[in-house]
């Protein structure tokens, strides 16, 4: 069964929340966007905390993992030790999607700069072949979307060239 998860960066102290993601509206033109979470007490009673985040920074958990824990939408994954990539939803395709930090959405090529997250993780378990592991995200680690623009010409023409 799909474990549908949302994270985000608590208001009050900026710490990472997983749980369940709800949106209440306080008035007409303005919302607040909470985190909830199944906790158990002290008396053994199932109950709920709920915390607002920052709307900006909720992500969807992916349903995939790295050895590390889960993979979410925003999260920033080193693929073959030197490609680094970032998750996110293709509407077009309605998969998660890998695309290339570092290069425009407008240059996107499809077929090169973009992996099927699935299609890596099914790799990675079985063959081996693609080595992923998250190591940062766009909201904490601004600077891993800074790429060498050196490093990423000759990454890229070896998918252009072989």
């Amino acid at each position: 069964m799909r474990e549908i998860l949302f994270r985000g960066k608590r208001v009050d102290n900026g710490e990472w929340v997983e749980g369940y993601y709800v949106c209440k509206s306080k008035d007409s033109h303005t919302s607040q966007h909470f985190i909830i979470q199944n906790f158990r007490s002290g008396s053994n009673l199932d109950g709920l905390v709920e915390f607002e985040v920052i709307p900006e920074t909720v992500c969807q958990y992916t349903n995939f993992n790295d050895e590390n824990g889960k993979i979410y939408e925003g999260d920033i994954i080193n693929v073959l030790q030197d490609r680094l990539m970032k998750v996110r939803w293709d509407f077009e395709e309605l998969t998660w999607k890998l695309f290339d930090v570092g290069i425009p959405v407008g240059e996107i090529n499809l077929y090169y700069n973009t992996i099927d997250l699935a299609n890596l993780y099914l790799e990675t378990c079985y063959e081996n072949q693609m080595i992923s592991e998250v190591v940062g995200n766009i909201y904490d680690n601004p600077e891993l979307l800074k790429v060498d623009k050196e490093k990423l010409k000759q990454i890229t023409s070896r998918w252009y060239y072989g």
